[in-house]
């Protein structure tokens, strides 16, 4: 992508937007709630009408704010990018200095969007962007002063497809080719899923096919990650390797490593002859980031992630 906006742009609001607005506002109980929702709706539409200007995929029927029974209950204004998160678009009212962030929007969110507001309700002005990452979980507000162009949330994006955020698991949002592990196939699943669902605390797992070789010689192997919340400024991470189909072991010499966001090699394990699964387990901060490599012979997978 090669657009740059450092300043301010300006989108017009169409009559199909303001419906929706007006529809999604008279749904709630006071006049005030109804406000809140008419203007989260528009921003969320405005950011909308400029993520298509520069082809970037939305699924705003996705969203929190298009969920009747959400939008009731929370002061959500966020923007589906499918394979990649959830965008907040927040109002900025005429001559405030900083706009608030609700608890239920310090999460989860790839970024914030700046939409300023004036009398006239026809247009508003996207005045930059904010990466989640320099967002804490107790933020009430973000300054005005403080919000980067709108050129960063395209870069913001490309690192997001770089790296799957497993906090945004806990919230459904699933990159291309990962699923939860409920839908792999079963073998050498069943002591993790057990361990999830007997848990108290937060925990999903996910997974991927993967094949080693090829033609004839071909092998699938499911690759896992599981997450666990089990502090509220640390992670516990389950990485783990099993074989597929009626396969019984493990390719010998399939190797799974962890790196640092350094790049420096932390841990490792190897799949020896008669091995049905392997795996490495390790605790994660907030906004830290890992990657992990598997490797058989000359083969060598990557998988980048941030927590």
């Amino acid at each position: 992508m090669t657009l740059t906006l450092a300043q301010p742009l300006t989108v017009f609001l169409t009559a199909e937007a303001h419906q929706y607005a007006a529809q999604f506002a008279a749904e709630q109980a006071t006049p005030e709630k109804g406000k809140q929702v008419y203007l989260n709706t528009l921003a969320v539409v405005a950011v909308q009408t400029y993520l298509k200007w520069i082809n970037i995929q939305t699924a705003i029927h996705q969203s929190d704010c298009w969920d009747d029974g959400l939008r009731a209950i929370f002061n959500v204004a966020d923007l589906v990018l499918p394979n990649i998160g959830k965008l907040e678009c927040r109002p900025v009212l005429p001559g405030e200095k900083e706009f608030d962030l609700p608890p239920e929007v310090t999460e989860n969110r790839i970024g914030y969007m700046a939409v300023q507001f004036e009398e006239d309700l026809n247009q508003v002005q996207l005045l930059g962007f904010v990466s989640g990452r320099k967002i804490n979980q107790f933020q009430e507000s973000i300054f005005v002063s403080e919000i980067d162009s709108l050129d960063t949330l395209i870069d913001e994006i490309d690192w997001c497809q770089k790296f799957i955020n497993l906090r945004q698991w806990f919230a459904g949002i699933f990159q291309t080719e990962w699923q939860p592990s409920e839908l792999l196939p079963d073998t050498n699943m069943r002591s993790l899923r057990k361990s999830t669902s007997d848990s108290e605390v937060p925990t999903i797992s996910c997974g991927k096919i993967i094949n080693w070789g090829s033609g004839a010689t071909q092998q699938a192997t499911v690759f896992v990650v599981k997450v666990t919340a089990k502090f509220e400024e640390e992670i516990d991470i389950c990485v783990r390797l099993y074989p597929v189909d009626e396969i019984l072991y493990l390719p010998i010499g399939l190797q799974v490593q962890i790196l640092d966001e350094s790049g420096n090699y932390c841990m490792e394990a190897e799949a020896r002859e008669t091995d049905d699964w392997i795996q490495l387990e390790f605790g994660c901060k907030p906004q830290e980031q890992f990657t992990v490599e598997m490797n058989l012979g000359e083969q060598v997978i990557r998988e980048n992630f941030v927590v």
